[in-house]
């Protein structure tokens, strides 16, 4: 495949915005072609085909987001308000990209699931290991479901209404809400019970947003 130049650059933008509005499913290699303003079979002298431009999509979403949340503390709670306010900006900032990785990514082949999974494991093991920090004494187990269910709730907002994503103070508002890991935590520590979140896309690449 060329390398990535202006041209592949549109191609990806294009298939990102298709994919967004209409689905992975819903998009041909021609439609992209004819909105990007190539033809269909060119598209192929950047990419191998509809898979690899979302592969390259999701990667693009992975990547965003760990540049966002990247970093070293001393303070593992000072580390979580990190992890959730870059999560979060780059899940309002990037609807798009963020759209597609939380809609498709289970639409990739087979052959390209366990490089992308292994990439999101790291980042899990990232959250849960901060929050063990913060709660050593709480099982992984409790921990991991509570990442889980934080990154669903963050990434859920790139399908919200328009309307709904020009509230004033919406980044601060979703970051207070993301810091449901650390109440799941505390919930436990106190006795109560913690509702374990189910992964909605199921085992493969698990419910993790990223």
């Amino acid at each position: 495949m060329a390398n990535r130049n202006d041209r592949s650059e549109q191609i990806l933008r294009t298939a990102m915005h298709l994919f967004h509005e209409r689905g992975f499913d819903g998009v041909g290699v021609d439609l992209i072609g004819e909105k990007a303003g190539v033809s269909g079979p060119a598209i192929y002298r950047y990419f191998s085909g509809k898979d690899e431009i979302l592969m390259t999509l999701l990667d693009e979403a992975i990547d965003r987001v760990l540049m966002s949340t990247g970093g070293q503390f001393d303070d593992p709670r000072e580390e979580l308000e990190h992890l959730v306010r870059g999560h979060v900006q780059r899940a309002l900032e990037e609807r798009e990209l963020m759209s597609v990785w939380t809609r498709e990514r289970n639409s990739i082949p087979k052959a390209y699931r366990s490089r992308l999974s292994a990439r999101i494991k790291r980042y899990i093991d990232r959250w849960v290991d901060c929050l063990h920090a913060c709660y050593p004494n709480q099982p992984r187990d409790v921990l991991t479901s509570a990442v889980h269910a934080t990154h669903g709730l963050i990434d859920s907002t790139s399908m919200w209404p328009e309307k709904s994503l020009r509230t004033a103070g919406l980044a601060h508002c979703v970051s207070t809400e993301g810091r449901s890991a650390k109440e799941a935590s505390d919930c436990w520590a106190r006795g109560n019970t913690v509702a374990q979140p189910q992964a909605a896309d199921g085992p493969l690449i698990e419910h993790s947003g990223l």
